[in-house]
Parts: structure tokens; C-alpha cells; sequence
């Protein structure tokens, strides 16, 4: 191959000559002598088969060539560059492991995922979506986010935000269903199996599907299978995107919030620090 007959080490230094156009100079900043600065050209050069710079005294400037070669080598080795920060950086990253409910992870987390990364890249973030709530004691998770009362013993708890409702349906339903749902008239109804209509209407009433996952629930709606009463933070993004839209102002009917659990000696860690901080950030202004 070709490229086994180019000295490599000779490109950066080729490249550095090429903007200073002066040997001296670039020595300098290489950290090397005039005379090995030009002795690298030179095996550049006949690795190449050709002089990439014309001399003019002290001063040099690259030939036709020697642009050509710029052109190719310089985005290479900036790539390359590139390319070993972020092998350095993947190897010191801090592992942030945490549990999630599968809603939250698709319909809050997921999304803004990249904001995180981009505020938090020395952290490798391990998420698990599950409805099992994780025994945080076991040192398998960082931390976990929950819904529900606040109350669980032995852990360190930051609220996050209130668990208001909000009854919600796809866009081409909306007219044919807001003056039935106002009246309490025959519509299909979905709910969540923990938020479910009767504490919306105060009495009971008929659905025609229940749902253990929120994630679902919100899913079913955007497909137009009906009206289904689920947590305003899970369908925000959906609702000013336009691909639900809500029937009512959000309610809150119980306790049930959204929280950031983890054990107490995690709690000042740093890469759990910055999990909650992010956190709060992003909901600042999630409230209805």
C-alpha cells in the first residue's frame, strides 16, 4: 500500500510548515530543529515522489502539489484527532446507572437525551426502563425516577414535579369528542390502571381499555383508539407538537409526583449531582 511508504509522523509537521511557510518557525512550534523540520520534509517529499514546496530563500511555499496534499491531509488528521479525544473520552467516562419508568423514558427522557450528553459527555448513562420498582439498596442503580407519593423509606427523595392529569385525544377526534366529553356523553374512554376516570369524574364510569403502562396508554391515544386521562409532563412535548390534544385544563387529583430517588450515599456523588441538576433544569418550566 501506499501509505506504507509515507513516514506519518512527517504529516503534522507538514501541515504546520504549510501555514507558517518558514522551517524556523515551525520548529519552534513542533519542538524540533530547523534541520529536523527539514529533513521531514524531505522524506515527505521523496515518500511522495515530488517537492510539494517551492524554496524562495528562508521562505517557503507550497506548490500545486503540495496544496493538493494539504487539502487531503490536514480534515484527515483534524478527523483523526477527532477520533482519539473521544476513544480517551469514552474510556474515563463515569458510568450514571439509573431506573426509569417506561414512559417517562420514552415520552420525557428520550427526547431530550441529547441535551443531556451534550451538558453531561464525561457521563455514560445506563437507563433502564422498567414498571419494576428496583431495590436501590442492592447498588445495581445511581438513582431512579418514581411516581407516586413521595413516601419511600431508607431513601434520599427530590421532587421533581407535581403528577397533574390532563385528558387528551388525537387531533382528528377532537371536535367530534370535546362537546360529549363536556357533557359526559358516550365517548371511549382509556385509562391508566393507577389514574383512572373515576377520580377525574367522581364517580364510575365505563372504558373501553385499561392500560398498566403509561407509555401505552399515550400511544393508544395518538392512534385515535379514544380519550385517555394521563400524567400533562408525558404528553407536553405531544401536545405542542400537535399530535394530541387536550379536552381540559390539567387537574391534580391526588398526591402521585414525579421524584428523583436515590440512597443516601449516592446522593452527593458526582455524576448523581448532575443528574438532578439537569433534571430540575429541564423541568423548571414544565408545570401547567
Amino acid at each position: 500500500m501506499m501509505l506504507e511508504r509515507i513516514p506519518l509522523h512527517t504529516l503534522r509537521t507538514f501541515v504546520i510548515a504549510a501555514h507558517r511557510e518558514k522551517f524556523r518557525a515551525t520548529a519552534i512550534e513542533v519542538n524540533l530543529t530547523h534541520g529536523a523540520v527539514s529533513q521531514q520534509i524531505q522524506q515527505l517529499e521523496q515518500a511522495v515522489g515530488c517537492a510539494l514546496f517551492d524554496r524562495q530563500g528562508r521562505g517557503i511555499t507550497l506548490n500545486a502539489a503540495g496544496k493538493k496534499l494539504l487539502a487531503a491531509v490536514e480534515p484527515a488528521l483534524a478527523q483523526l484527532e477527532r477520533g482519539i479525544r473521544d476513544v480517551q473520552q469514552l474510556a474515563t467516562r463515569k458510568p450514571l446507572r439509573i431506573s426509569v419508568p417506561p414512559s417517562f423514558a420514552q415520552h420525557w427522557l428520550l427526547p431530550r437525551l441529547a441535551d443531556f450528553h451534550q451538558h453531561y459527555a464525561h457521563l455514560a448513562l445506563e437507563i433502564d426502563a422498567s414498571l419494576k420498582v428496583e431495590d436501590l439498596s442492592r447498588g445495581k442503580y445511581d438513582a431512579a425516577i418514581r411516581i407516586g407519593d413521595g413516601v419511600w423509606s431508607s431513601l434520599a427523595i427530590h421532587h421533581l414535579a407535581d403528577g397533574y392529569v390532563i385528558p387528551v385525544c388525537a387531533p382528528e377526534h377532537y371536535l367530534k369528542w370535546k362537546k360529549a366529553f363536556n357533557d359526559r356523553g358516550n365517548v371511549p374512554l382509556m385509562e391508566h390502571n393507577v389514574t383512572p376516570w373515576q377520580q377525574w369524574f367522581s364517580a364510575p364510569v365505563e372504558t373501553v381499555a385499561t392500560f398498566n403502562d403509561a407509555g401505552l396508554l399515550i400511544n393508544a391515544a395518538q392512534q385515535g383508539l379514544g380519550i385517555a386521562l394521563v400524567k400533562h409532563l408525558l404528553v407536553k412535548d405531544a401536545l405542542s407538537a400537535g399530535r394530541l390534544m387536550a379536552l381540559a385544563e390539567p387537574q391534580k387529583l391526588d398526591n402521585s409526583a414525579f421524584y428523583m430517588v436515590c440512597m443516601p450515599a449516592a446522593e452527593k456523588s458526582e455524576p448523581v449531582h448532575c443528574l438532578l441538576a439537569w433534571l430540575k433544569q429541564q423541568l423548571h418550566h414544565q408545570t401547567p
